[in-house]
């Protein structure tokens, strides 16, 4: 039995009646990229600020998934889960995301919440 908040991991909830057009594209813990039809979803969970090697884990995440991304090009890409950064601050980490999010021309989704904290 565990104790305790577990921490770390990652998954995906998948409806059963999309599942014969589902193929799991890869997993690790930290992160996980499911095919739905002609939709490449990413799931990750990035590591908290003060993580030991924390910039150079977050680049090896993206460098991975920039390959799935490459490999599977003809996909509609989404990126989402826990990235425990601010993008809107100078963190290495929040900079380098921001590049990958360039280079594909993926958009960021801001909640209400967020939008109302923005302005947008």
């Amino acid at each position: 039995m565990l104790l305790g908040r577990p921490f770390g991991g990652v998954m995906m909830l998948i409806k059963n009646s999309l599942r014969k057009n589902t193929e799991t594209v890869y997993c690790s813990d930290r992160y996980v990229i499911v095919r739905i039809a002609d939709c490449l979803f990413v799931n990750v969970y990035l590591p908290c600020v003060g993580t030991n090697d924390r910039t150079q884990i977050c680049e090896d995440i993206f460098s991975d998934i920039e390959v799935w991304c490459k490999r599977y090009k003809d996909c509609n890409t989404i990126v989402a889960g826990d990235f425990n950064v601010d993008l809107d601050s100078s963190d290495k980490v929040a900079q380098f995301i921001l590049s990958f999010i360039n280079s594909y021309s993926l958009l960021i989704y801001l909640n209400e919440k967020q939008r109302a904290n923005t302005g947008l």
